[in-house]
C-alpha cells in the first residue's frame, strides 16, 4: 500500500513537473519566434561559419567547376564548329606593264577584275581542284570578289579545317592560269598576298575562354548554394541565435581554442586534450569553466543537486571535454569530486586523461558485482587534479538496460552519499536514449551545444525530453564557438584533441591493477600510496533501503 502511495505521488509530481515544463517552453518558444520576427535573419548566421563549411566542401567547388567545364568543352566540340578561312590577294595589270597601279591600264585592269573573280569561282576550276586534291578539299566553299574601283582581286576560301582549306586555295593558285591564258591574253594576274594556313589557336583560345568562364560559373553557383545551405540550415552559429532558438537557459559560452602543441606531439603525432589543469589553456577557457563549476554550486547550496549529468545531441560537440574540466574546476574547491564515464557506446574519458594504467570498469558494477571490493578497485584517484575517476569499457548492445537497471540506481546512491559532486558524462541524445535513462537518478542535468554542428529543432526536442525526466534541466553550454572577433581570436587557446565516432573501437581493455591496493579504515576505503597524509574515501556500501 505504500509503495503504491508512493508511486502515485511521484507520478503526479512527474506530471506536474512536465506540465511545468511544457508551458516554460511554450512560452519560451513563442518568445523566440517574436524575436526571429523582429529581427533580421543576419544576426542567426556567423560569417566564419559560411566560410568554415564552403571550405569544408571545397571538393565540392571544384567538382562543379570541374563538371561545368566538361559541359563547355563538351558543347564547344558537339554544338560549335569553327569555319577557318585562307585569303589570297592577285593585282590585274597588262602584261607589259611593270607597275601594279599604273594609271594608264587602270580603266583596262579594273574591269577585266571583276572577269578573274568570276573565273576563280568558275565551276571548271572549282572542279578540277576538288579532282586532283581528292577529298581533302570537301566541304570547302570559294568565293573572289574583285574591290570596287581597282584592279584588286581578292579570293577567299573557306573550310572546316585548316588543312582542307588551305589546300582548297593552293590548288586554285596552281590551275587558274591553264584557263587565263585562253581568255585574257593581254592581261594577267599578278598575286599579292600568298595564302597562310589558318592557325586553330583561335579556336583554342575561345574553347578555353569559355571552359574557364563555366567553370568559374559552376565554381560560384555551388558556393552560393553552400552559403544558402548555411543560412537554412537552422544551426546554432550566433549568440543571439543561442538566445531564440534554441529553448532553454545559455549557462555559458566557450569560445573556440587554437590548438597549442609541442614539437615532440607533433613528431610523434600525439593529440592533446583540452584541459584547465594545462597551463597552455587560454586564461579566457579557465574562467568559462569556472562560470559553469560556480553555477553548478548554487544548484547545491539552493536544491542539495550533487549528480549532474552532461549530454549533448550529437557526437564531437565537446560534452567529454566540459564533463572533464567541469570536473577539474570543481575538484579545486571541494574535496570529494568524481567523474564517471556512463558512455558505455563510446567512452572517452580514459582518452582524455590519457590514462594508460587499466581499471576496473563501471561495467562491471553493473552487471551485479556491486561488492566493496568491486567498487574500491573501480575507483581511480589521481592526485594532481585531486578528482576521482570511473571510467568505462565499450558495450555493444544492452547499454540502456544496464545504465537504467537498478545497480546503476544503487551505484549512483551510494556515489551521491559518499562524494561532493558526481559528474555524469553520457553518450548523445540523438543517438541512444541512454541520457533519458540517466537523467532519472542525477539531480540536474545540463547540455553541450557546439556551434553549427546540430539544428536547432534537434536540440529543442532533446531540451524537451531532458525537461521532462526527474533532472532538473540547468540550461546549455554554447561550445566551440567561432567569431571574426579579433579580441577572441587573439585571446583564445586550443582546440578540442579528441574527436570520436561511434561504432569504431579503440582497442582499450580494462583489468585489475596491482599498483592501486584498498586500504580499510572503519570499511572499505581508497588508499594511494605510503603517503601518511593520503586522501581517503569512507564508502557507506550499504543499499538503499525500500519501502514497505
Amino acid at each position: 500500500m505504500k509503495q503504491s502511495q508512493s508511486h502515485s505521488s511521484q507520478s503526479h509530481s512527474s506530471h506536474s513537473d512536465s506540465g511545468r515544463h511544457g508551458s516554460s517552453r511554450s512560452q519560451s518558444q513563442s518568445k523566440g519566434q517574436r524575436s526571429r520576427s523582429s529581427d533580421s535573419i543576419w544576426s542567426d548566421v556567423e560569417p566564419y561559419c559560411v566560410i568554415h563549411r564552403i571550405w569544408q566542401h571545397f571538393w565540392m567547388v571544384v567538382m562543379c567547376a570541374a563538371t561545368f567545364g566538361l559541359l563547355a568543352y563538351s558543347a564547344t566540340v558537339l554544338y560549335i564548329h569553327p569555319t577557318y578561312t585562307c585569303k589570297a590577294t592577285f593585282a590585274v595589270m597588262p602584261r607589259s606593264s611593270n607597275s601594279i597601279y599604273q594609271g594608264g591600264a587602270s580603266a583596262v585592269t579594273a574591269s577585266t577584275a571583276e572577269q578573274f573573280a568570276t573565273l576563280l569561282t568558275s565551276t571548271t576550276l572549282l572542279g578540277r581542284v576538288r579532282r586532283m586534291s581528292g577529298s581533302v578539299v570537301d566541304g570547302t566553299s570559294v568565293s573572289a570578289e574583285a574591290v570596287k574601283d581597282t584592279n584588286l582581286v581578292e579570293l577567299v576560301v573557306s573550310g572546316p579545317d585548316p588543312r582542307s582549306t588551305y589546300s582548297m586555295c593552293v590548288g586554285i593558285l596552281d590551275h587558274y592560269q591553264d584557263y587565263s591564258q585562253y581568255v585574257f591574253e593581254s592581261v594577267i594576274m599578278e598575286e599579292i598576298s600568298s595564302p597562310v594556313v589558318p592557325d586553330k589557336q583561335l579556336m583554342r583560345s575561345y574553347r578555353r575562354k569559355m571552359i574557364l568562364l563555366a567553370g568559374g560559373a559552376g565554381a560560384l553557383a555551388m558556393v552560393g548554394l553552400l552559403g544558402f545551405f548555411c543560412f537554412t540550415s537552422g544551426t546554432v552559429q550566433t549568440l543571439h541565435g543561442a538566445h531564440n532558438q534554441v529553448d532553454g537557459n545559455l549557462l555559458v559560452t566557450l569560445n573556440h581554442q587554437r590548438k597549442r602543441r609541442t614539437l615532440k606531439s607533433l613528431f610523434k603525432r600525439q593529440k592533446s586534450s583540452l584541459l584547465i589543469s594545462n597551463p597552455t589553456t587560454s586564461f579566457l577557457y579557465v574562467e568559462t569553466i569556472h562560470q559553469l563549476r560556480a553555477i553548478l554550486e548554487h544548484g547545491q547550496r539552493q536544491h542539495g543537486y550533487k549528480t549532474f549529468l552532461v549530454t549533448s545531441v550529437g557526437e564531437n560537440e565537446g560534452k567529454s571535454t566540459v564533463s572533464a574540466n567541469l570536473a577539474l574546476s570543481l575538484a579545486k574547491r571541494h574535496k570529494k569530486v568524481l567523474l564517471v564515464d556512463c558512455d558505455l557506446r563510446k567512452a572517452a574519458q580514459h582518452l582524455i586523461f590519457d590514462e594508460t594504467e587499466r581499471h576496473l570498469p563501471i561495467n562491471n558494477l553493473l552487471r551485479g558485482n556491486l561488492d566493496p571490493e568491486t567498487l574500491v578497485r573501480a575507483l581511480h584517484y589521481r592526485k594532481a587534479e585531486n578528482l576521482f575517476y570511473l571510467f568505462s569499457s565499450n558495450v555493444r548492445r544492452h547499454s540502456a538496460e544496464l545504465l537504467g537497471s537498478e545497480y546503476m540506481a544503487n551505484l549512483v546512491q551510494i556515489l551521491r552519499e559518499n562524494f561532493d559532486y558526481v559528474i555524469l558524462d553520457s553518450s548523445p541524445m540523438g543517438m541512444f536514449t541512454d541520457s533519458e535513462v540517466l537523467s532519472d537518478f542525477a539531480d540536474a542535468s545540463l547540455m553541450v551545444v557546439r556551434q553549427d554542428v546540430m539544428r536547432d529543432v534537434a536540440i529543442n526536442d532533446a531540451i524537451d525530453k531532458l525537461s521532462r525526466c526527474k533532472a532538473e534541466f540547468l540550461g546549455f553550454v554554447f561550445n566551440d564557438v567561432h567569431t571574426f572577433n579579433i579580441v577572441a581570436a587573439l585571446v583564445g587557446g586550443r582546440r578540442y584533441g579528441y574527436g570520436y565516432g561511434y561504432g569504431r573501437s579503440y582497442g582499450y581493455a580494462y583489468g585489475s591493477s596491482t599498483k592501486s591496493r584498498e586500504s580499510y579504515k572503519h570499511g572499505y576505503g581508497y588508499g594511494y600510496g605510503s603517503n601518511p597524509n593520503r586522501e581517503t574515501v569512507e564508502l557507506n556500501l550499504n543499499s538503499p533501503q525500500k519501502e514497505g
